[in-house]
């Protein structure tokens, strides 16, 4: 755009200050727009190295990260406040631990003596199994003892009944035979 344009003076035509003011509040307006488009180039240019940098800071991030997450945690390396987390949960482990073993030892104690109470009941069954055993062994040789006392007392019974048969006989024998002799004579 030329600097300064002459406009021909017309009788109907427009007032030749009213153009060239006009001209030079647009010429301003372009070299204005004319400066925020370049100082928009240049910041574009500004934030696209400032992207640069932060892509290439976050992908060194990230390797770092993964790296980290990879590699077991050292509280040296850590912030006071991840050192105060990591402590925290090495106590909570170490509460957690020691009410694990607490629980594992009463119930190791609970076994022990549902064992015991165990063992001690069949102790018991066993004492009283073996007791009624005796009673039963001491009841039946008692029946045996009073059988056998029958059978002798019936043995000797039968003995005397024998003897008292045998007696008789005899002397039932006796008397036929001294019949006999008082008959033969």
């Amino acid at each position: 755009m030329a600097e300064n344009p002459n406009f021909g003076v017309v009788w109907r035509g427009y007032h030749r200050g009213q153009v060239e003011q006009c001209l030079d509040e647009l010429r301003a307006e372009l070299a204005e727009a004319v400066a925020d488009h370049e100082a928009a180039v240049s910041q574009v240019k500004d934030l696209e190295k400032q992207v640069a940098v932060l892509l290439e800071d976050n992908q060194e991030l990230t390797e770092a990260l993964d790296r980290v997450c990879q590699q077991p945690i050292e509280p040296d390396g850590l912030t006071e406040r991840l050192r105060h987390m990591m402590e925290l949960a090495r106590l909570e482990a170490t509460e957690i631990k020691a009410t694990a073993r607490a629980q594992r030892d009463r119930d190791e104690q609970r076994r022990k003596q549902v064992e015991q109470d165990f063992e001690l009941a069949m102790s018991v069954r066993r004492r009283d199994a073996l007791r009624a055993i005796e009673t039963q062994r001491a009841e039946a040789a008692a029946e045996a003892e009073r059988i056998l006392a029958e059978a002798r007392a019936r043995s000797e019974e039968a003995d005397s009944l024998r003897a008292h048969i045998v007696s008789q006989l005899e002397a039932a024998n006796k008397v036929l035979e001294e019949d006999r002799v008082t008959a033969e004579r």
